[in-house]
């Protein structure tokens, strides 16, 4: 016989028990759309041995997780993207990108500056998250077409 007056079984568990991500870092960055409205978000970064960050834009949290922080900032600059809004950071500018041995090293969070002309010295390196200005950062797709380019015409000009 089923008891009517019964309820279903409640996870009793106190919320604090549940494991939550452990922020370590706050970044407040700029967004730009096509019209030149800037607005502001703030991503946090999860503790460095995870590869998590939250986004906060205009009241709406999105966290996204990866192999690393680069691919977890992809992701941010995609859903960005989708609303017209390219995001103002380092790693958003066309001539950043990582070695992959720089990537694993950092976790995703340095990139190198990679200079049209091959210099002799060693390549800089740049916080993906640090600020970048309006006009110097672009979309996922002209940023990977750039690096591309960039790679090809050091090899045509190494085999010259």
């Amino acid at each position: 016989m089923v008891d009517m007056n019964s309820r279903p079984k409640q996870d009793t568990a106190d919320a604090k028990s549940v494991p939550r991500p452990k922020w370590s870092e706050e970044i407040s960055l700029q967004t730009i759309d096509a019209a030149g409205l800037v607005r502001h978000v703030s991503i946090w970064l999860g503790d460095p041995s995870m590869a998590l960050i939250e986004l906060l834009d205009a009241g709406s949290r999105t966290e996204f997780s990866g192999t690393d922080y680069l691919d977890c900032l992809a992701q941010a600059r995609r859903q960005l993207e989708r609303d017209g809004r390219l995001l103002c950071c380092q790693g958003a500018r066309p001539n950043v990108h990582p070695s992959g041995q720089l990537r694993q090293f950092s976790n995703g969070r340095e990139a190198y500056v990679h200079h049209s002309e091959p210099s002799s010295g060693a390549l800089g390196t740049v916080d993906i998250f640090a600020p970048a200005s309006p006009e110097d950062v672009v979309n996922l797709d002209e940023q990977r077409a750039a690096i591309i380019g960039f790679w090809n015409a050091r090899h045509l000009a190494n085999q010259l």
